[in-house]
């Protein structure tokens, strides 16, 4: 007994050793979301397109706080009208802004927003589009129906569309990658996103959303619980992990359902069990002929076997003398028996049930 509860501690403690070691190594590294983030050097990142708005000298800063600090902001940080661009990583409906957006952009203000809802339609995935002098690649089959405004549109819906608020507005677009990193060979996608922007707006880009933080919101964000701190990191999966095994382990060391008993499977009959599904599906389909047939030769071959016949199926007429020879009794009985297993008429059950007594009865004599 000892030694069975020292292999079970050992056993636990390689699990509990090894669910510890897969949390720490398989546990995501960092919050952030790169796709569409200009940190990002990813295929779906921006890095490559804010390097290139750089150097075209555009009044360009990475946002690290809220959009809500910007709408709500009471001085002007900025002696200009501004654009705030804002790639999520998966699609985002915008249809009921609210009031604050609204006010926001109706002072003349512009938002971009990459990757806006739309539905899939039969579009090819890959396809070029035509803007100005552009040619535009999009990767996407989405599309949106009944839009007032389209920038670039083809037989399947809007692509890309723009919606006037006041003297501000809002662009929207259904692909998240109109200017990735992926598309650093397809110059024209850059340029039609960089021709979106107002030129004479400063352009924010969205990193809040990427999970980029700067140090003032991380102050502002970071005030939690001893709880949200641990939900935050590996230790609370591996305390929950822990306390489950030790729980299972206490279990089966204390033996709290008694010893395992097994237990005994009957077993099956195949033969019968294929008989009696036979005779179901038979009966079923009201075959009694087929029955009489099959359980007629059955007993045919085993009353030649009594007469010294052999088993190979015989002519009904020789089974017949040879039954007078040796019984010397009236064969007008036998005769009936065999006849019926070649009517072609359909046969009653109950006929049939008499007709299988009979021959049960004939095998029976000596």
């Amino acid at each position: 007994m000892a030694n069975r509860q020292r292999k079970s501690w050992i056993w636990g403690g390689i699990a509990l050793t090894v669910i510890i070691l897969l949390t720490i190594f398989a546990a995501p590294s960092s919050n952030k979301i790169m796709a569409g983030s200009t940190y990002s050097k990813e295929p779906s990142g921006y890095g490559a397109w804010y390097q290139y708005m750089l150097d075209r000298d555009f009044a360009i800063e990475r946002w690290q706080k809220p959009f809500s600090q910007i709408i709500d902001n009471k001085k002007d940080f900025t002696d200009k009208p501004i654009t705030y661009l804002q790639v999520y990583p998966s699609a985002i409906s915008l249809n009921n802004l609210p009031s604050s957006y609204t006010q926001w952009l109706r002072k003349g203000n512009q938002l971009i927003v990459l990757n806006a809802e739309g539905k899939a339609t039969k579009a090819s995935f890959v396809s070029t589009q035509s803007y100005n002098d552009l040619q535009v690649q999009i990767k996407t089959t989405r599309r949106k129906q009944e839009v007032k405004n389209p920038i670039i549109k083809d037989e399947q819906g809007a692509i890309v569309w723009k919606r006037k608020i006041g003297t501000g507005e809002i662009i929207y677009a259904v692909s998240p990658y109109i200017a990735a990193n992926a598309y650093q060979e397809v110059a024209d996608n850059y340029q039609f996103l960089a021709s979106l922007i107002n030129s004479n707006h400063k352009l924010f880009i969205d990193e809040y959303i990427h999970g980029y933080k700067d140090v003032e919101t991380k102050k502002v964000e970071n005030k939690e619980t001893l709880e949200d701190y641990l939900a935050k990191t590996i230790w609370l999966p591996i305390g929950i992990q822990g306390l489950v095994i030790a729980i299972i382990s206490l279990l089966f060391l204390w033996q709290r359902f008694g010893q395992i008993e097994k237990i005994e499977v009957s077993k099956t009959d195949n033969s019968q069990a294929y008989i009696e599904a036979l005779a179901r599906v038979l009966e079923k389909a009201e075959s009694t002929n087929f029955v009489a047939q099959t359980i007629g030769k059955d007993e045919q071959i085993k009353l030649q076997q009594k007469l010294g016949l052999g088993k190979r199926l015989l002519a009904a007429d020789i089974v017949i003398n040879e039954w007078n020879k040796q019984t010397n009794t009236p064969s007008n009985q036998l005769q009936s028996l065999l006849k019926m297993m070649k009517q072609t008429e359909h046969i009653t059950e109950s006929d049939l049930v008499k007709w299988m007594q009979k021959w049960q009865q004939i095998n029976q004599e000596k």
